[in-house]
């Protein structure tokens, strides 16, 4: 059976490039231009590896790598050469390749994420980001509603919602009157009663961003 692999890129005609070299070198294909379209493609297809652009409009696209709610092998893109991006992409235990991009390289960088992947099994695949539960209720605001903080990480922050509520896709999460930032959802799911969301800041609120880590830590 083909592998599945998802292509997240903005650029239409780079993202069509992607999923037909892939298809012709005999893997299943699916492809996003949106962080929100891939959030649902990443939920809904279960792809074996996904292959996403740093720059999704103004989201960071990271961000699916870092809050991807069951890990998936993944290689990041960019057009420029940025070894603190790199660090960041490898933290979070993906690949990094700066466009263009090689098909030889690409092709032969698949092959071998998946083989690795297929030696570790599901059940012992650790997380690839550092995170930090939270040792006890951290009650923040999403919005206007009342919510508390799971665990935290600089890939984003794991909420749950006693309501039922909609959440919006962007909202402002305040924690102690003085952390106020800009935040967007990356996926969420309802267990009994209680909503959690995955969410993440655009790059312009890294500061803040990092600032609400540091002090949840």
């Amino acid at each position: 059976m083909a592998r599945t692999i998802l292509v997240v890129e903005d650029d239409e005609a780079t993202r069509v490039g992607l999923l037909v070299l892939l298809a012709e070198a005999g893997y299943r294909t699916i492809g996003a231009g949106t962080l929100k379209q891939a959030t649902e493609l990443l939920a809904q297809q279960n792809p074996d590896l996904m292959i996403v652009d740093v720059r999704l409009g103004g989201d960071n696209g990271l961000q699916l790598v870092a809050m991807a709610i069951q890990p998936i092998p993944a290689i990041v893109t960019t057009a420029f050469a940025d070894p603190i991006l790199e660090a960041e992409a490898r933290q979070f235990g993906a690949d990094f390749m700066v466009k263009p991009l090689s098909p030889r390289a690409l092709i032969e960088l698949i092959e071998r994420k998946l083989a690795e992947a297929a030696k570790v099994p599901a059940t012992a695949t650790p997380r690839r980001w550092p995170r930090r539960q939270i040792s006890s209720s951290v009650p923040v605001l999403v919005g206007d509603s009342p919510a508390r903080i799971v665990d935290v990480g600089y890939g984003g922050v794991r909420l749950e919602v006693e309501s039922d509520r909609n959440v919006p896709d962007s909202f402002r999460l305040t924690l102690s009157g003085h952390i106020s930032v800009p935040v967007n959802v990356v996926w969420n799911r309802k267990r009994g009663d209680i909503w959690q969301y995955g969410v993440a800041v655009n790059e312009e609120h890294q500061p803040a961003w990092r600032e609400l880590v540091d002090t949840l830590s």
